[in-house]
């Protein structure tokens, strides 16, 4: 459909080659015409008076004259010498562009459009490997953009791949949690050995040991702890003011209270 906002001859083009398929009568094409336009296009063809339309001819001249500043400027030879591809365009995109260039230089041959694409290159890998092995055809410098950009799109997944796997490995370094064990983001739990061998029996709850401690100024008052992800909500801890473990199981706690006996 046409709606003046793309090139007329193309449309007029376009138009006869579908139409060349159904029917060779004048008289049709002329009434089917308004069929393929829309818009301020169509206003324009219903403008006309009745009987006034001779032949399709006419009403093709009169259309492309109509619509003339809406007709696709002319890209010369000195326009694509001049097609550079962008610092971070990727190859794909690049020739994407270049191929929709070449279509509208009127005139351009197989050798020139195959010769302008390495200046237009960036300097990387792709351009030596056209400059070592020139294609000969244009289906042939599609072929190897394809197998490049495979290529690209693998050392990219390479990358991420990589870049994933030294930052778990950051992430997976030991610390020692509120329950005094030494843990491994992404690996199960490891006990950390005993500070001591053994641990006085206590004839108290620990919560209870706590508040006496704490209120006794033998202990200072501890700073609240963040609750780790994913932890045990059903738990609480006196000593860290956070979830995930109970104040009986807190080694850290028992530490303190064994270091104060």
């Amino acid at each position: 459909m046409y709606d003046r906002t793309t090139d007329p001859d193309a449309h007029i083009k376009a138009f006869t080659n579908a139409m060349a398929f159904r029917t060779g009568y004048d008289v049709i094409w002329c009434r089917a015409f308004s069929l393929s336009l829309e818009g301020e296009a169509l206003e324009w063809f219903n403008s006309f008076p009745n009987n006034s339309i001779e032949n399709f001819e006419g009403i093709g001249c009169k259309f492309k004259k109509q619509f003339a500043a809406c007709n696709t400027q002319d890209i010369t030879v000195v326009d694509l010498m001049n097609l550079k591809q962008e610092k971070e365009e990727s190859l794909k995109a690049f020739m994407d562009r270049y191929q929709k260039t070449i279509r509208w230089v009127k005139g351009l041959t197989l050798e020139l459009a195959l010769q302008y694409v390495l200046p237009a290159l960036r300097p990387r890998s792709f351009k030596d490997n056209i400059r070592r092995c020139p294609p000969k055809t244009m289906e042939e410098l599609r072929e190897r953009v394809v197998d490049e950009i495979r290529v690209e799109n693998m050392k990219q997944g390479d990358k991420k791949a990589a870049s994933k796997a030294k930052g778990e490995k950051g992430d997976g370094r030991k610390y020692e949690n509120q329950t005094g064990r030494l843990k491994t983001v992404g690996t199960r739990e490891m006990p950390r050995p005993p500070r001591f061998q053994q641990y006085t029996p206590l004839n108290a709850p620990r919560e209870k040991n706590f508040q006496e401690a704490l209120n006794a100024e033998l202990i200072p008052p501890p700073k609240r702890c963040p609750t780790p992800h994913g932890a045990d909500l059903n738990k609480h801890c006196l000593y860290h003011k956070n979830m995930g473990h109970s104040t009986e199981e807190c080694v850290t706690f028992r530490d303190k209270i064994e270091e104060l006996i």
